[in-house]
């Protein structure tokens, strides 16, 4: 089982398997529906999801350091410690800023923007998150033949660069990921939140209640863990699972009866 939460974790439980959280709902959700970890599709879901006509990329706000010779991403999403208001706030201005070239905008969440991009050159980015202290410049080359999203990436640096800013966020990163599938027959419990992303992508979604079962599921997403009854807080505590929060991730198996007095006496030796 996996379990999903919006949320940071406010302590990792002892005997644990740390896991790489990569600090968004929505692409634990997509890793744990089985698509490639290096290509989520996260465009694709999020266009099914808000219900968007057409082509979009993913915008993620970063913020990035530049040397004499080379570039990295250095923190995005949560990370950059913007508020839902601060990020809309950019969001806005820079929707504004773009609108004068004929491009528009959509705001997901705090670290996810979205860009209609039809009629644009196809994009070849790869996603933020696997971007992190590498190397930006071999990357920037092969985003398009035409030099298009070259000049999109400096063009918001500019903007940035040319704003008041005591925050982190000082550009976007553009990528667009694989190809969201078919449906999936994997069964999903989501709260209202998430309910509707949970059905794009999954035939077997049930709603959130006290009185669902939650072993019968293979993926709990949540906006929060106190949704929960406190049954099933109880319950999920003696489920062996992956647990995906916003600031860390970690595997807790729930050992039998045995396996926990014989480790107790090992330990104890």
């Amino acid at each position: 089982m996996d379990v999903i939460i919006n949320a940071d974790c406010a302590s990792v439980p002892m005997d644990v398997t740390p896991l790489t959280s990569m600090r968004q709902v929505s692409l634990h959700l997509l890793a744990s529906l089985g698509y490639d970890r290096l290509n989520l599709p996260l465009a694709d879901l999020l266009r099914i999801t808000h219900h968007l006509e057409g082509s979009w990329v993913v915008l993620s706000p970063i913020h990035w350091q530049a040397s004499h010779n080379d570039a990295m991403i250095i923190a995005a999403g949560s990370d950059l410690q913007l508020s839902e208001q601060e990020s809309l706030s950019w969001f806005k201005l820079l929707s504004d800023y773009l609108h004068v070239d004929g491009l528009t905008l959509y705001y997901h969440d705090a670290s996810t923007w979205l860009l209609h991009a039809a009629n644009k050159p196809l994009l070849n980015a790869k996603p933020v998150y696997c971007l992190f202290s590498h190397s930006l410049m071999p990357e920037l080359a092969q985003l398009d033949s035409t030099m298009y999203w070259q000049k999109f990436f400096t063009e918001c640096q500019m903007f940035f660069a040319s704003q008041p800013n005591s925050s982190l966020l000082n550009g976007v990163w553009a990528w667009h990921g694989g190809t969201l599938a078919a449906k999936k027959s994997i069964p999903v419990c989501a709260d209202e939140t998430f309910f509707s992303m949970a059905q794009a992508c999954s035939n077997k979604v049930t709603l959130y209640s006290p009185s669902v079962r939650l072993r019968d599921f293979q993926i709990i997403l949540l906006n929060d863990i106190e949704i929960l009854d406190p049954k099933h807080q109880q319950e999920l505590s003696t489920i062996s699972a992956h647990w995906y929060w916003l600031n860390s991730a970690y595997a807790h198996k729930n050992y039998n009866w045995f396996t926990r007095i014989w480790r107790n006496l090992t330990h104890a030796h």
